[in-house]
């Protein structure tokens, strides 16, 4: 991820500008009220996207001179820190993480600013420093390379754009649903029909696949007490137009429901060593993976132990990224993954198959599942350190 972050910079630094959602800084702010200010700008940006604080770049002549003998240099936590006790307007303040990258032998810290739908971010009271006060009820936004005076308001047209985001009048009624299912006490079901109280004109609605008696289950059908398996087919409507469509497989004996997995095949260059060498995942940005946090109930211990034993064999990725990169780094570690397959020597002697050959299939499967898993939580140790 950080490679790529990197990329991102120098792109934007290769630009010799700023823009909506991205400012250099030579230093880090000297004044505490100048840098909330930045970053209630920066939240509220018009472009509905993460936004950047970029610190060690030259603001003039773009060039990067570092941050490594700032003396207001800042890590994660303190700006964690800074922004928790600010009174924002229902306690809800921007999400921020301080990123490093190293440019031209210099370190520069990227403080990535959330992209969210609970604008407008605004004070409830005013907060001063050193002369310069960021004011309550005053809502700032950034539009082009400049930010809404301190002393001021944003105009009218761009704070009605941050209340319609808040409301998702912004966003396509497919996006609206997605955010929607985040609060399930939104939504009442009746039969095989889920229906939004506030919108009931959005609807959820599961039915019988015709082709699920037919389909073989699935690897991970095995890593449950009872493999027995039922497909339906899941249709999220709006008036009754279907604006998405997704199978889902209900696991366990009637347990546990979520929809299918995606699937992902490593491939070892030339020889491609094999086929079975296959994964299944989400990535819990995706419609799919909303859509099975959505239709678990926590408080049912029963599926929550089905849920536990389909994620040991089934990956789940931060987005698409982390996923691309995760597959990297098996390839650059494909002889570690391949000794702890073979290390495995679990049987598995109850998958039942029509031939020995798609039960080993079945095996193999399982057993890259938890290999990889296990390779995922020390990617993701390194990647922290």
């Amino acid at each position: 991820m950080s490679f790529d972050l990197r990329e991102e910079v120098l792109r934007l630094i290769n630009s010799m500008r700023e823009d909506d959602y991205w400012d250099f800084k030579e230093k880090f702010h000297s004044n505490a009220a100048d840098l909330l200010h930045d970053i209630i700008c920066m939240s509220n940006n018009r472009v509905d996207r993460d936004a950047y604080i970029i610190f060690g770049i030259a603001d003039k002549t773009f060039e990067v001179v570092g941050v490594e003998n700032d003396e207001n240099r800042r890590n994660q936590q303190q700006m964690i820190d800074f922004l928790k006790n600010k009174k924002f307007v229902s306690g809800i303040r921007p999400q921020v993480e301080l990123r490093t990258v190293k440019i031209s032998n210099h370190e520069v810290d990227v403080l990535i600013i959330k992209n969210s739908t609970d604008t407008p971010y605004y004070l409830t009271e005013d907060f001063p420093n050193a002369g310069r006060r960021v004011r309550a009820n005053h809502i700032y936004t950034r539009v082009g390379d400049t930010n809404t005076d301190i002393d001021k308001s944003a105009d009218i047209n761009n704070i009605e754009y941050l209340w319609k985001k808040r409301f998702l009048l912004t966003r396509s009624p497919f996006e609206q649903i997605m955010k929607r299912i985040e609060n399930k006490d939104e939504w009442e079901n009746d039969e095989y029909v889920y229906f939004n109280v506030n919108n009931p004109e959005f609807t959820i609605t599961l039915e019988d696949d015709d082709e699920g008696p037919e389909l073989i289950p699935e690897f991970y059908a095995y890593a449950m007490t009872n493999s027995s398996t039922m497909y339906q087919t899941l249709s999220i409507k709006y008036f009754g137009t279907q604006l998405f469509r997704r199978q889902i497989v209900i696991l366990d004996g009637g347990r546990y429901t979520t929809p299918t997995p995606e699937w992902e095949f490593l491939d070892f260059g030339e020889y491609r060593i094999h086929v079975d060498y296959a994964l299944k995942y989400f990535t819990k940005d995706s419609p799919s993976y909303k859509l099975n946090e959505f239709l678990f109930n926590e408080d049912n211990h029963e599926q929550g132990y089905a849920r536990r034993r389909f994620f040991e064999v089934v990956l789940l990725f931060e987005d698409t990224l982390e996923k691309d990169t995760f597959l990297k780094y098996v390839h650059l570690h494909k002889d570690d993954f391949l000794n702890r397959i073979a290390a495995l020597d679990r049987k598995y002697s109850w998958i039942e198959s029509n031939t020995k050959r798609q039960q080993e299939q079945v095996v193999l499967r399982l057993k890259t599942g938890k290999v990889l898993n296990k390779l995922l939580y020390e990617f993701r140790q390194v990647d922290v350190e």
